[in-house]
């Protein structure tokens, strides 16, 4: 099949080249944010240079990496496993871990037979079949002697109570004690970026300092070459694999931002229906509660949010991207993404939520949609199971920009929260 010609703003080869195309791409960014901010001043006073600098990075990255002028019918054209090498060239920059921060080490986790899984939550339709479809492959694969696996990372903030142990002890799998708590962390990234992990660890390390706990990262499969529902396949394996190596359910925190924080609710949903104890509570950081990106705040809030505002008739669509790659879209698509393991917001019951914290910040295009599904969550629950906490001028998961004051207060917030629910 002859595949369509892009023209892409970063590198497509790792070389010398390429690189240099990077840097200029970086740096022709913050030449704009500098000059902007002193002759026109600062868009939100609330934010410093470093967040304009930061945001602005963010916002050129996710706007210009990939041609957005594409027709939806251009879909098929698209060779979408070059794109997704092309997006793991050219992964967000990762903040190295500092040991006075925390430190962390990389485990693999092997799907075997034990923990394999069947899916029975008809219900859920389609994505019940592909559900079904994943899980029985790797049972094949784990009684031919092939099982797959996926990596997971284990952290901990020097700044815990685990600072002065044997890392080689506290950065194992295994409970620390029958008992210990930790937090299971999906990280987001539109379910296309974040590889292994790496541009969350100090969003790990601050929550394992403010919770005392541990947390636990699995790298799960990413799109677009791994459509839905591999990701949340894989978190589901995961939680099965810490299970089996001795965590009990009511000592899990699940959390995760933006996509993460959808899969989050995904496996909630599913540990209820299949009728499974659920983790002890839930954090949600601007989780990515509806797909089809339906909100008033997706307009209102343009300006300020580092993520574009794209229509679903864009191929390059994150939510295209992560659900079915190279598929023009259409009505019965837009009817597909309201699955509330896709779009949690559309869940006509919501039922069987553990308690749950869901913060987001005023400027994120996320935010109506946010609202939304909190209030949903409410009617559903008893009183008090979900707290909202909105921040002030904050864009979406504003948490990665952990220097800022929100940052810090929602650290903070998290770790009293999971402390209150032990």
């Amino acid at each position: 099949m002859k595949y369509t010609q892009l023209e892409l703003r970063l590198k497509t080869k790792d070389n010398f080249i390429g690189r240099i195309q990077n840097i200029w791409f970086i740096a022709s960014g913050v030449l704009a944010t500098l000059f902007n901010y002193y002759w026109h001043g600062p868009e939100v006073h609330a934010w410093d240079l470093r967040f304009h600098i930061i945001r602005n990075i963010l916002r050129q990255y996710f706007a210009k990496s990939l041609p957005h002028t594409m027709s939806n019918d251009t879909a098929p054209t698209i060779d979408f496993e070059f794109i997704a090498d092309y997006i793991a060239m050219n992964n967000l920059p990762n903040r190295p871990l500092q040991p006075s921060i925390g430190y962390n080490q990389e485990h693999n986790i092997e799907f075997n037979s034990k923990n394999c899984v069947e899916y029975n939550v008809p219900h859920y339709g389609l994505s019940s079949d592909k559900l079904n479809q994943m899980a029985e492959l790797d049972k094949q694969l784990a009684q031919t002697g092939h099982p797959r696996s996926i990596s997971c990372q284990v952290l901990v903030s020097t700044q815990s109570e685990f600072a002065n142990c044997d890392p080689n002890c506290v950065l194992g799998m295994g409970p620390l004690d029958p008992d210990e708590r930790i937090v299971l962390y999906f990280h987001g990234g539109a379910y296309c970026v974040g590889e292994r992990s790496l541009t969350h660890m100090h969003v790990f390390a601050h929550i394992s300092r403010t919770t005392g706990l541990r947390v636990f990262s699995p790298n799960y499969r990413l799109a677009p070459r791994h459509g839905f529902p591999s990701q949340l396949h894989d978190c589901f394996m995961a939680y099965k694999h810490v299970l089996s190596r001795g965590f009990k359910p009511q000592n899990i925190v699940l959390a995760g931002d933006s996509a993460g924080g959808a899969l989050v609710v995904g496996m909630l949903l599913l540990l209820r229906d299949m009728k499974c104890t659920s983790p002890s509570a839930a954090v949600l950081v601007s989780p990515w509660v509806d797909a089809t990106c339906s909100g008033d705040s997706w307009t209102r809030n343009q300006h300020y949010d580092y993520l574009p505002a794209l229509p679903l008739t864009d191929p390059f669509h994150p939510t295209r991207m992560f659900y079915d790659a190279g598929r023009k879209f259409s009505p019965a698509m837009l009817k597909e993404l309201q699955c509330p393991l896709v779009s949690p917001v559309f869940g006509t019951d919501l039922k069987g939520m553990p308690p749950m914290l869901v913060q987001m910040g005023r400027n994120e295009l996320l935010h109506d949609d946010i609202e939304k599904f909190v209030t949903k969550v409410k009617h559903d629950n008893q009183d008090g199971c979900v707290r909202l906490e909105t921040y002030e001028h904050m864009p979406h998961v504003f948490v990665l920009f952990d220097f800022a004051d929100a940052a810090q207060k929602a650290f903070s917030s998290i770790g009293s929260f999971v402390r209150e629910h032990n």
